[in-house]
């Protein structure tokens, strides 16, 4: 009797389950993105512990200047006062010492005019920190091209916030200096006046005379009291927090893009180093996905 072999391969028959499939290929980009984010978190918490001691120290500061500004301010008003009385009896007997109007009207006029130049320097009163610190810390689909641009607007604003804070919380003790100097200036000036000068020694103290006027004007600064200087101090902390925390944002995305470009680059290479190798591999993956579609056809 005739053994009858059956077709393992005849339609209609399941075989689907145990014949080999074709291999869909190992893509490991996602290792790459994995480990560009890890590279990003990284950074930016890098820039942070570098932003929590520059903070950390400045807010050190900050709390102990309103007892030093509050106390150099009272122990200086009374100074300021009595320099004030003082240049301003100078100023009198300085005009009748010159007697000559034409003199002292040029004098003021010159004096308006440097006054005006000091201005244009930018060298003013008033509070000097940055009212506009406020950043768009949004990433998502920006250029690396962007967020140079926008790392590098954070540190401006952190080098002028710092600037600012480093120069107000030491106010107490310049606030001190420059009213310890007004009133030396003064003292120098009265004794110069007691020695009966003429010409243009009365014209030069009468300009040192004007110039210690308008320190004594600019005295405290533009501050009218401790609360705007604090307030002031505060801005200036405040907005360098602001740029440290948009900068740590900016810097780890700078380091995904980076991370991402460069493993790009070392596909790119790999590819360019291997394609004998790839062309094979991809004939070899076409070849078996044609072959698996023809038997799907049988």
């Amino acid at each position: 009797m005739a053994t009858t072999h059956r077709d393992p391969r005849r339609p209609g028959q399941r075989h689907d389950e145990t014949k080999p499939q074709p291999c869909a290929g190992c893509d490991t980009s996602g290792l790459d993105a994995l480990k560009c984010e890890a590279e990003g978190i990284k950074k930016q918490a890098e820039v942070t512990a570098g932003a929590a001691t520059a903070v950390g120290q400045r807010r050190t500061k900050y709390d102990a200047a309103r007892n030093l500004y509050t106390h150099a301010r009272e122990d200086a008003a009374k100074s300021v006062e009595a320099s004030r009385t003082l240049a301003d009896q100078l100023w009198d007997r300085l005009k009748c010492m010159i007697d000559d109007a034409r003199v002292v009207e040029r004098m003021k006029g010159a004096h308006r005019v440097v006054r005006e130049k000091l201005d244009d320097c930018g060298r003013g009163t008033g509070c000097c920190a940055d009212d506009d610190c406020e950043f768009d810390t949004d990433v998502a689909d920006v250029s690396i091209g962007e967020l140079h641009a926008r790392l590098a607007e954070a540190q401006r604003h952190i080098a002028q916030a710092e600037k600012c804070f480093d120069d107000l919380v030491i106010e107490a003790e310049q606030l001190t200096k420059r009213v310890t100097d007004a009133k030396s200036e003064l003292a120098a000036i009265s004794e110069e006046m007691g020695k009966d000068p003429k010409g243009t020694a009365l014209n030069r103290l009468y300009a040192r005379l004007l110039i210690v006027k308008q320190q004594l004007d600019a005295v405290w600064r533009g501050f009218a009291g401790p609360n705007d200087y604090m307030d002031c101090l505060c801005q200036a902390l405040t907005c360098e927090l602001r740029a440290w925390q948009a900068r740590a944002v900016f810097e780890g995305a700078i380091a995904v893009a980076e991370c991402r470009s460069k493993a790009e680059e070392e596909r790119c290479d790999s590819l360019e180093k291997n394609l004998v190798a790839a062309l094979l591999a991809e004939f070899d993956k076409q070849s078996t996905d044609r072959d698996a579609a023809d038997t799907d056809t049988v």
